[in-house]
């Protein structure tokens, strides 16, 4: 009802055409593709969480906003990775994301919703100096 009262106001308007309005009907009609349930779970929750203790006291928690940060591997020696001048190993942070995995040349970053970067080094970069050199 209240689909054909919004039609019909349309067509008292004159605005729009009895073919627009068909196409608007078959477009809505048409079967609608969905997220998968994969990529769904990459997603953050975009929500406020509240909680209630056992005092009745109402915590209202509000996610940070996450800011990609500029990050440059300078170098792998052992398990440890210089990332914009800072000596790092396997399982400290570095911005969101915690190191995970140091190969030859690379390092992979991850974050708690599973996205994943890897750090190369290049070439030009890969000259570590030792204190007292």
């Amino acid at each position: 009802m209240i689909i054909s009262f919004f039609l019909s106001d349309l067509l008292i308007a004159g605005s729009v055409s009895v073919e627009d309005i068909k196409m608007m009907v078959n477009k809505i009609r048409a079967p609608r593709v969905g997220v998968d349930m994969k990529q769904l779970s990459y997603t953050e929750n975009p929500f406020i969480t509240v909680t209630k203790d056992a005092n009745k006291t109402t915590t209202v928690i509000f996610k940070p906003k996450r800011v990609e940060l500029n990050v440059e591997l300078d170098g792998i020696l052992n398990n440890k990775v210089s990332i914009n001048g800072k000596w790092m190993k396997i399982g400290d942070m570095v911005g969101d994301y915690n190191i995970t995995y140091v190969e030859n040349g690379v390092v992979t970053l991850k974050r708690d919703n599973n996205d994943t970067k890897k750090l190369f080094v290049y070439k030009k970069k890969n000259n570590i100096k030792f204190q007292g050199e």
